[in-house]
């Protein structure tokens, strides 16, 4: 595990940066340079807790980059690393919480498909707000979704994904089941306060049945966590959860 907790990105693009998952990607920062921006406060985060300016599910977008800017930025970009093979949304929080967020997208793929077709656009969401139809557009415009659950009931979800008082577990649910094509991303993690236990795994497994997702990605601490009560769990407990979500709803499941 790192020792150190990731800093805020300071510009609108970032990297390349060598992903677990995505390979070579060029990441893209739609929120402020100032504090991170999410409906979650997360016991896990790698970032930190999430500020109370930043714990909001809606927003004007007045400190985010414009539109304008946000394509300027990936052309120059795309001008230095034409063959890049992802483009991923993801930066200082949820980037769905831009109010221009599916126009971004449309814009993003317009472009990079004139430069390299081959090159895929993507998203790291915590699918906070998943429930919106314009999100979900938006999402849907996207090669690859990557889009987090990591708890199925609501007494684990608000203990250990802290959402704002205005998301619940249940909107997240139903979102993800009107979306194609996903992969879900789930962080397990031991302690009082964790999700590595019995009742919450089971209710987890159920949900990943009810959603049938393309497949799951699991993992556990790499960074320090914001609440460091938290237990990193071994490749082996990793691994039961795989073999007992794959052996009951027949979802396969990778272990990061």
């Amino acid at each position: 595990m790192s020792s150190e907790p990731l800093k805020l990105k300071k510009s609108i693009i970032y990297g390349p940066v060598n992903s677990r998952r995505l390979g070579s990607s060029l990441g893209v920062n739609l929120l402020s340079h100032t504090y991170k921006a999410c409906p979650f406060n997360c016991a896990y985060c790698q970032y930190g807790f999430t500020g109370a300016r930043g714990h909001i599910v809606s927003t004007d977008g007045q400190d985010m980059p414009k539109v304008a800017e946000v394509v300027a930025a990936a052309r120059s970009a795309l001008e230095e690393y034409p063959s890049i093979s992802y483009i991923t949304f993801s930066g200082n929080g949820e980037p769905t919480l831009h109010p221009d967020f599916e126009i971004i997208v449309e814009e993003l793929k317009g472009l990079k498909n004139k430069v390299n077709p081959e090159i895929k656009l993507a998203i790291l969401s915590n699918s906070a707000l998943v429930h919106k139809n314009e999100v979900r557009r938006g999402l849907a415009n996207l090669d690859c979704r990557f889009m987090k659950l990591d708890c199925g009931d609501d007494e684990t979800f608000n203990r250990f994904n802290r959402p704002h008082k205005d998301i619940a577990l249940d909107m997240i649910v139903n979102g993800l089941k009107k979306l194609d094509d996903i992969i879900i991303q789930s962080l397990f993690a031991g302690g009082k306060i964790g999700n590595y236990n019995d009742y919450s795994i089971d209710k987890w497994i159920k949900k990943i049945g009810e959603i049938r997702p393309l497949e799951c990605h699991i993992y556990s601490l790499d960074r320090p966590s914001a609440d460091r009560r938290l237990v990193k769990i071994d490749r082996d407990g990793m691994m039961k959860i795989k073999r007992r979500t794959e052996g009951r709803v027949g979802v396969a499941v990778s272990v990061f």
